[in-house]
């Protein structure tokens, strides 16, 4: 009797079949050696067998694509690709991009793959991998291709990519290159006529020239939709860049150059600082202007594009000298490219920059050391022997506090307790409780019917130290009262320079005394005759930013009168002032970009902000 497999099992029997006639191939395959495989492909290559070359170096790419020899397999499989197929070779060299992104061919592979998108027309691929290779290399050699993407672009219509490429390159292109670059944007912000399209662009645009072209567009194109306010803001926000010389002529003055945000989060204090130079370079007045000429650059909210500008200013400008930016990154930034080309700058802000014991890095601005020591100094005039110190626990908190503890001891003065507290803090109750929680309370006598006010604590302490804003200084002195402090003075940073200090504090403020910058009603003749003429050209009242960018204007320019200057000799002369006589204080500049200056000290009587130094 004749016994058969059941037909569920023939699927089984044939794929068992089938593996045992590959078995010779899987074990070839299983003891290829990747080395082998790469010198085979390339003895074919060699021979001019290309096709089997390329079979070769793709079999070993997807066979081993994590042997340090795939890489090169897939970068000469495209290489033969892109004889016949440049297509295929761009599929290829996108694999080794997305495969291999730390490979030592990648930028190679990358170049290749840009001149390829722009030999065969696919400029938006092109633009996208243009921009990622120059903001890592910025090389020279890139900039004929920018153009040719551009060009490409504005054939195809689109304008925006073509302004973004046009914005990357032209700040470094040479004089030739600029011309045409500049006909292109010129023409193609022309074609667009979506205003938010161009605002778009403002943020990449950091050319003044180029600048002024997008925002004249859209101020046209507001008249158009007949939004006048809004053109009439815009017309003023090229009129503030009517200073700014052309790198095409030739002039014989000095050229310094102007770095501060113009757009962005510190608009408004970029803007100060603008009218306080335009105010010192007498273009409003019928005086004659000074023997220098200022580039205006605006960084908007981009620290990092300082370092391009600063290099654009060097090389296409040859400016002697750097007003700007703002704040300790900005200044950061802008003091290492102003040290390594040697030209001197002038940084707004009160943090400590780090610079060569020879810096060409300098702060006409107040720093925290300034306002630590001149508190300190008015203390001891006044006698005032033991400081208890209430501050935040932030950056500035810390850095005021610690200054202030280090410094005390030059002036006779003890620091009897410091207590921190948080910056969210809104209810300040709770820190100053615990700056006099150790101290005893007085306990009534049971035989006496004492009041609250007869049992007044006694601070170990004369004057306390609040390094914070007006704010929360007003509102802690709010509170001294409620804890029976009194007969204690209270000191503070210039932030306490606002209407918010008396409007907050009131009462709790009198006698508090604090630093300044700059005080609009000073008696000194000088600051007076600024403060009216500056109100008379821009109808408003200056603050400690015009202030320090007008005398930091004017000391530039001062020093630049007469012979020709080199950037050595300039910095030469900035470090010998000494004693100037400021809207900002008394200043001195040191070879190591230190300054000493002295300041305002202001003080609280009646509800009225006095002066008391100078």
């Amino acid at each position: 009797m004749k016994t058969f497999l059941p037909r569920i099992y023939f699927p089984y029997l044939l794929l068992l079949l089938f593996l045992c006639s590959c078995s010779p191939l899987m074990k070839q395959l299983s003891q290829e050696d990747p080395a082998s495989l790469y010198n085979a492909a390339l003895a074919q290559e060699n021979t001019g067998n290309l096709d089997g070359a390329y079979e070769a170096y793709l079999y070993l790419w997807k066979t081993f694509p994590k042997h340090e020899l795939a890489p090169k397999a897939l970068y000469n499989a495209a290489s033969i690709t892109a004889r016949n197929d440049p297509t295929g070779a761009a599929k290829l060299y996108l694999s080794f991009i997305k495969s291999y992104p730390h490979s030592e061919l990648l930028p190679k592979v990358k170049t290749i793959l840009l001149k390829q998108y722009i030999n065969e027309k696919g400029y938006m691929d092109a633009q996208h991998l243009f921009t990622e290779i120059y903001a890592k290399t910025r090389a020279p050699e890139m900039f004929q291709q920018g153009l040719d993407i551009s060009m490409g672009l504005i054939e195809s219509k689109q304008y925006s990519k073509a302004l973004q490429t046009i914005a990357m390159i032209y700040p470094l292109s040479d004089e030739h290159l600029r011309d045409r670059l500049f006909n292109l944007w010129s023409s193609a912000v022309e074609e667009i006529d979506q205003v938010d399209v161009l605002a778009e662009l403002e943020p990449a645009t950091s050319d003044n020239q180029l600048l002024e072209v997008l925002l004249t567009r859209q101020a046209n194109l507001y008249k158009d939709q007949e939004e006048l306010d809004i053109a009439a803001r815009i017309m003023e926000r090229i009129r503030n860049k009517s200073m700014q010389s052309s790198p095409r002529g030739h002039t014989t003055k000095n050229t310094i150059g102007v770095v501060v945000p113009l757009t962005g989060k510190w608009e408004s204090v970029g803007q100060k600082i603008l009218k306080g130079v335009e105010h010192a370079s007498r273009v409003f007045s019928d005086n004659d202007t000074p023997n220098v000429e200022y580039v205006i650059k605006d960084y908007g909210s981009d620290e990092n594009a300082i370092a391009g500008i600063i290099n654009d200013l060097d090389k296409y400008h040859d400016v002697i000298s750097i007003i700007g930016p703002i704040g300790e990154v900005a200044g950061g930034i802008c003091c290492n490219e102003a040290q390594a080309r040697g030209i001197p700058s002038f940084m707004f802000t009160g943090g400590e920059i780090e610079s060569a014991h020879e810096s060409y890095c300098f702060r006409n601005f107040i720093s925290v050391d300034i306002q630590v020591t001149t508190l300190l100094e008015v203390a001891r005039d006044l006698n005032i022997k033991r400081f208890a110190i209430l501050y935040p626990s932030d950056h500035f908190g810390n850095i005021f506090t610690s200054l202030f503890i280090r410094n005390a001891p030059q002036y006779e003065i003890e620091i009897v307790r410091q207590v921190g507290y948080s910056t969210h803090l809104v209810d300040f109750k709770e820190a100053v409780n615990n700056l006099i929680s150790h101290l005893e309370k007085p306990v009534p006598d049971e035989t006496t019917d004492t009041g609250q006010n007869d049992l007044m604590i006694e601070p170990d302490f004369d004057a306390l130290l609040i390094p914070d804003t007006a704010i929360n200084a007003a509102m802690i002195a709010s509170y001294l009262p409620y804890f029976s402090i009194e007969e204690v003075r209270l000191f503070g940073p210039t932030l306490w320079d606002t209407p918010d200090f008396i409007r907050i504090g009131g009462k709790y403020v009198d006698n508090a005394i604090f630093v300044s910058g700059f005080f609009i009603h000073s008696q000194l003749d000088f600051v007076q005759e600024f403060n009216n003429n500056f109100y008379y050209t821009f109808g408003y009242n200056p603050s400690v930013w015009e202030a320090g960018a007008y005398d930091t204007a004017v000391i530039l320019q001062n020093l630049l009168e007469g012979e020709e200057h080199t950037r050595e000799s300039l910095r030469e002369q900035i470090v010998s002032l000494k004693d100037y006589p400021g809207l900002t204080g008394s200043t001195s500049f040191y070879s190591d970009g230190s300054i000493d200056k002295v300041i305002y000290v202001l003080t609280v009587k009646g509800s009225t902000i006095h002066e008391i130094v100078p």
